[in-house]
């Protein structure tokens, strides 16, 4: 009989439903920023589907878990399921009716109301994060420091954590200092500083940054059994306004800058490259400085891309801007003063700092091409076939014979002439050694418009003067040199 009345009780399990629902709760309707709050839906079915919940009050689920529960009370089958989702709610929301699909049809929670009050940060709170601004009124790209403080309490502990910086909008992150650690009273303190900068005028907001720590603990479940879990709360530091005023017209540069200028030599052969390295040293906006090459009528000049490098250093914020060129001609030039205009926020005054005029001399001349051979005879050879041209009288009835004669000896000493000797010697100056690269680059030098030998000029630049390990792809370069005439 006992065996039969449990076929008969899972048969019962198996084909009987109940009146199926599902019920909505929170575990806390009040709580304070940084909280994390649960929410549980409970189904009563034999048949559900999970539900799909991604975030809660606009913020993404921390966890979620799954429990089921059965019971039988008199000859009566229920199953109970319990979802659970944590999460941490940023400010006071609303939950909106949540679908779950039970036993094939769609069943609709109840709307659900969460109130977040701010943060409140005790005397003995295991946990302190704050943000502090080095300034409340910049300049616009002015670089200025953003701290921020994690203090923890000694007797805290920590399973795990997460960061997430602040939210920086319209900011540039210059550079950020790796974090240090001292003691403080009863806490441990980590300090991290952000060097940042406005992009744009106007009040600018920083948002929170967030620090998520787990520790354990212990909770009760639907049924009331006790089980370990890990606990998150997370923990926020204030919000930042700061004011970012725009520069004076005329000026995109803020900061304090100092500017060097250093030749590899002043004195070179005809179209041999002068390298210049150009420095801007200080802070400031490097990132806005721009192209700073001269014009010099006469002279090539090629500029690789501009390098920066900031660090924080003794708790400042310093950088250089560093650019090189190369010059080439055929006669001597002068680079003019390089100047560089900015802003300086501390005396509130636009200063204009410039290099020194240097002065480059090229020894020896330029290659010339070599004319074309012509053949003149003097004017005594003339005068002597004149001569002779008029000491000969002939016969009118012998003209036409003799000049037939005369015109096919021309004919054949035109033929018999070596054209390609005298074509060959009237090319020479288009011949060109491919496998002399300074030969090549010279010659290219005189075509530097074209936009296919600029870009060959600028490789063998970078091989043959800056020592860089470049292929020249010879088969290209063949192609080039025939498209400009040259053997």
């Amino acid at each position: 009989m006992k065996s039969l009345g449990k076929i008969l009780i899972l048969i019962a399990a198996v084909y009987s439903s109940v009146q199926a629902g599902v019920r909505a709760e929170l575990s806390r309707d009040t709580v304070s920023l940084g909280e994390t709050v649960i929410l549980r839906l409970h189904v009563d079915a034999n048949r559900v589907e999970e539900p799909v919940v991604s975030k809660l009050c606009g913020v993404k689920i921390l966890s979620r878990s799954h429990s089921a529960n059965m019971q039988i009370v008199n000859g009566n089958y229920t199953k109970t399921q319990v979802f659970s989702y944590s999460f941490n709610p940023m400010a006071t929301c609303k939950i909106e009716p949540i679908k779950v699909k039970i036993d094939g049809k769609d069943v609709f929670t109840q709307e659900l109301s969460l109130t977040v009050k701010p943060m409140s940060i005790s005397k003995d709170s295991p946990f302190v994060l704050t943000m502090e601004s080095e300034k409340s009124s910049v300049y616009v790209g002015e670089p200025f420091k953003l701290t921020i403080k994690l203090k923890q309490r000694h007797n805290a502990q920590a399973v795990d954590s997460k960061f997430a910086a602040p939210l920086l909008k319209n900011f540039w992150i210059k550079a950020q200092e790796q974090g240090k650690r001292y003691e403080e009273g009863d806490y441990s303190v980590t300090e991290v500083t952000y060097i940042v900068a406005a992009q744009k005028s106007g009040v600018q907001h920083i948002g929170r940054a967030q620090l998520q720590v787990a520790q354990r603990a212990h909770s009760q479940d639907a049924w009331g059994q006790w089980f370990p879990r890990l606990q998150w709360r997370s923990f926020f530091t204030n919000e930042l306004d700061i004011e970012a005023k725009a520069l004076p017209r005329g000026v995109n540069l803020v900061g304090d800058f100092k500017i060097a200028a250093l030749l590899d030599k002043n004195e070179t052969a005809p179209n041999d490259a002068v390298n210049l390295t150009l420095q801007l040293s200080g802070s400031g906006n490097f990132e806005d400085v721009g192209s700073l090459k001269p014009f010099i009528n006469g002279v090539n000049i090629f500029e690789e891309d501009a390098v920066i490098q900031g660090a924080i250093k003794d708790g400042t914020y310093s950088g250089i801007w560093q650019q090189k060129m190369a010059f080439v001609s055929e006669h001597d030039y002068t680079i003019p003063p390089i100047q560089v205009k900015y802003f300086n926020p501390k005396t509130e005054k636009i200063v204009t700092i410039s290099t020194q005029a240097l002065h480059v001399k090229i020894k020896g001349k330029a290659r010339k091409k070599e004319k074309a051979l012509k053949i003149e005879r003097s004017d005594e050879q003339n005068s002597f076939v004149k001569d002779e041209a008029k000491s000969v009288s002939l016969g009118p009835s012998y003209l036409w014979l003799i000049g037939l004669i005369v015109g096919m000896l021309i004919g054949v000493f035109i033929m018999l002439i070596p054209w390609k000797r005298f074509v060959k010697e009237e090319d020479t100056f288009k011949s060109v050694n491919i496998r002399d690269e300074k030969s090549v680059l010279n010659f290219l030098l005189n075509f530097i418009n074209d936009r296919e030998v600029f870009e060959m000029v600028k490789l063998l630049e970078e091989k043959i003067y800056e020592g860089k390990s470049i292929t020249i792809d010879k088969k290209q370069l063949k192609i080039l040199l025939k498209r400009l005439h040259v053997k």
